[in-house]
């Protein structure tokens, strides 16, 4: 190199400075050709004409130039400030270059980085690291491939920086099979090697095989470094995992003499997106004034939410100078987890109105608040805003979000176009998972389980929470024995052992099919203690079925496990079916005797941007004419007080979901569905009643419970009063 350059060289117009920086960096040669690849003003192909002459084809590039090309190539731009840099140079629209950032490059580096390896000469094992990570920063890993296979050709792939730069590769694509055999293959690993593949676990959520390898790497005395602890500590935020934190904390403090930023940010974020909230408080105030980072802080307003302490997360929140997408998403996610639904829509409102750009992350937040406060109008400006700018054919987090979303928004056919827009190839397991289980909510169970099966033939292996979703569609459908085969199939067929909530379902299907005394034996014969929403589940289902003996017997299981009034309430409610008032305020008075509360009250709501309120009971009075006129009578056996019938009349006429039915008969327009969502389950009577009034106004009355979606329309409903 001649010199380096000047600040005032650096001045000159844009195209002296890229002809001048690349060639004092790199010599005329390359320079030559690298000028083609940056496309530069005025210069021609090889053999063109260019400023009057003739060119000639360069020369094959040089491997150590060629190194150097690659390596600079790969380095992001940053805003920062920087002294005059030894090499500089500016792409088409103005971007500039500088090549002493360590960070990877934008979506266009990759690219340039391959096509210079493709001119060199002889690439060796100084060049081969550089280009492979330019290929972990493509979008699919098919050129990768190809450059792995030049390497097992050219006998580099025995190199250690060669082969920890193919794991990391590997490993940035998720095929941690893939990655592990090549670790497996390499004879001297370094912490480098195993840093890669346990970071690889971490971010998969495989706990066991990421703390294994940790200690395979210290009974090979290969020295944990700050890298390794933040990898484990990531692993157990992600998990919630407590116990294994606090063991990585000590492992820390006996083979780190000195914790460096990025550890004391780690141990925050560990300690309080585990809920303990006074460990992560010391954490964060070890931290330096100049040590404290945007996320550190947006750990501990997660912590603060997660607990129900949202005033505290939200002053955080509010004294931060700077607020950028992190945080901005940890406290829309704390008021969400939090149940303040609309309240964290709002904050998302607000931060696109500062300025501030949501991320994939922020916008699957947002989309999660939605599902939970059914908001149908923000989901689809988030799905718009979405393909605006990462499509979710193409992001599989965003696609996942807004399937879940559309579906428990009521919009299964929306939540259906999305998933049929991802290729099958590229469609992941939580993906399928959010389709299964928005697909079963709605009582469609024959195309949950249709949608099940085409998992196999993209050799993607159903998890625990597929099953769940399944058995759900199986159980909401009365789908008994495909529901009873699928659930012998977990651990003959895919070597998972049910769970407690697979066993709950299990029980549901059978309660709701009528079979209630198989269901109390499939409880007494499983291998895992019982809890209380199981036998709750079998209680539900005695009700709806009438089977008092059974209920009772489930009742006095249900107390001895919880004795929280719930099992009271039921089978009180129950004897009440049954006309037994006597015995029904007996369990009521012990429900008072024992301190115990009914359970919540229900609510129902309906989307809307006003408010009403005489008109709502007009209008109910109006929607109680039609019904009699159409011969509904009341169902009042639900009614667990003995008052006259009229009065059990007035009462289940008032029920929250027909104010709000009344409510959107006065305000959604006509032809639009009216669409509520309630805490509890839909009652017998209002579902009886809300058919009726579909047809009776012509309308659509989509109704999401606590269990489960209803579509009503002319007379009928989805769940073919199976329910």
């Amino acid at each position: 190199m001649s010199h380096l350059i000047s600040g005032d060289e650096l001045e000159e117009n844009d195209d002296h400075r890229r002809r001048l920086c690349v060639s004092v960096f790199h010599g005329a040669d390359v320079a030559h050709r690298v000028l083609g690849i940056l496309q530069v003003p005025r210069s021609g192909p090889p053999g063109s004409r260019a400023g009057g002459r003739q060119r000639s084809p360069p020369p094959p590039v040089h491997r150590l130039q060629a190194r150097h090309l690659l390596r600079a190539l790969q380095f992001d731009l940053r805003s920062r400030p920087l002294p005059p840099p030894i090499f500089s140079a500016r792409l088409p629209g103005g971007l500039p270059v500088q090549h002493d950032d360590p960070r990877l490059c934008p979506d266009w580096a990759p690219s340039e980085a391959i096509a210079i390896f493709k001119s060199m000469s002889s690439p060796n094992n100084f060049t081969f690291p550089f280009l492979v990570s330019s290929c972990a920063k493509m979008p699919s890993p098919e050129t990768g491939l190809g450059v792995h296979c030049h390497i097992v050709k050219s006998g580099f792939d025995s190199d250690i920086f060669v082969a920890n730069s193919l794991v990391h590769f590997y490993s940035r694509f998720d095929d941690l099979g893939g990655a592990r055999q090549l670790f497996d293959e390499i004879p001297d690993r370094d912490a480098v090697t195993y840093n890669t593949v346990i970071n690889g676990y971490a971010r998969a959520g495989r706990a066991a095989e990421a703390l294994s390898l940790f200690k395979d790497m210290c009974q090979s005395e290969v020295l944990p470094d700050a890298y390794t602890f933040v990898s484990l500590l990531s692993l157990s935020s992600s998990m919630a995992d407590l116990p294994t934190g606090r063991f990585i904390h000590q492992l820390m403090y006996k083979n780190l003499p000195v914790s460096g930023v990025l550890l004391k940010n780690a141990l925050v974020d560990m300690y309080a997106k585990c809920g303990e909230m006074k460990a992560a408080k010391r954490a964060f105030a070890a931290l330096g004034p100049r040590e404290i980072s945007a996320p550190a802080i947006s750990s501990m307003i997660t912590g603060y939410a997660g607990r129900g302490e949202v005033q505290i997360a939200r002053k955080l929140f509010d004294d931060m100078p700077v607020k950028d997408s992190i945080a901005w998403t940890a406290i829309i996610g704390g008021y969400s987890r939090a149940g303040r639904h609309r309240e964290a829509l709002e904050l998302f409102l607000e931060m696109e109105a500062s300025g501030a750009e949501p991320d994939e992350v922020t916008v699957s937040v947002a989309l999660s608040a939605c599902a939970q406060a059914g908001a149908v109008e923000m989901v689809k400006r988030l799905h718009r805003c979405a393909e605006k700018k990462s499509p979710p054919r193409r992001n599989l987090v965003l696609a996942t979000a807004i399937v879940d979303a559309y579906a428990k928004c009521g919009l299964v056919a929306a939540a259906t176009d999305v998933f049929r827009g991802v290729d099958g190839k590229s469609k992941t397991v939580p993906l399928f998972n959010a389709m299964i289980s928005g697909l079963a909510q709605h009582g469609l169970g024959v195309e949950a389980l249709a949608t099940f099966r085409e998992m196999a033939p993209l050799n993607l292996n159903p998890d625990e929470t597929t099953f769940t979703a399944v058995l759900c569609a199986c159980s909401h459908s009365g789908l008994i024995e495909e529901g009873k085969k699928i659930f012998n199939s977990m651990s003959t067929d895919h070597g998972i052992r049910p769970q407690l909530e697979h066993y709950g379902c299990m029980v549901d299907l059978l309660g709701r099919g009528g079979l209630l005394k198989e269901a109390f034996g499939f409880i007494d014969e499983m291998p895992i203690e019982p809890n209380s929403v199981i036998w709750h589940s079998l209680l539900a289902a005695c009700r709806i079925h009438g089977d008092i003996s059974t209920g009772e017997a489930a009742a006095r299981r249900f107390l001895l496990l919880s004795p929280d009034g719930g099992s009271c309430v039921l089978l009180s409610g129950m004897l009440a079916d049954a006309q037994r008032w006597e015995d029904s305020t007996n369990v009521r008075r012990l429900i008072g005797r024992n301190g115990n509360q009914k359970k919540p009250a229900g609510w129902s709501y309906i989307e809307w941007n006003g408010s009403l309120n005489q008109e709502i009971y007009r209008k109910l009075e109006e929607m109680a004419a039609q019904l009699k006129s159409a011969g509904y009578v009341p169902s009042t056996e639900r009614v667990s007080f003995d008052i006259d019938e009229e009065e059990k009349e007035v009462a289940v006429l008032h029920h929250s979901e027909k104010l709000a039915l009344a409510f959107g008969l006065i305000t959604v327009d006509p032809g639009a569905a009216i669409r509520i969502f309630k805490n509890l389950r839909l009652c017998n009577d209002c579902h009886s009643s809300f058919k009726i009034v579909s047809k009776a106004y012509g309308r659509e009355i989509i109704v999401r419970d606590r269990i489960r979606f209803h579509h009503m329309r002319e007379g009928s409903c989805s769940c073919r009063d199976y329910w």
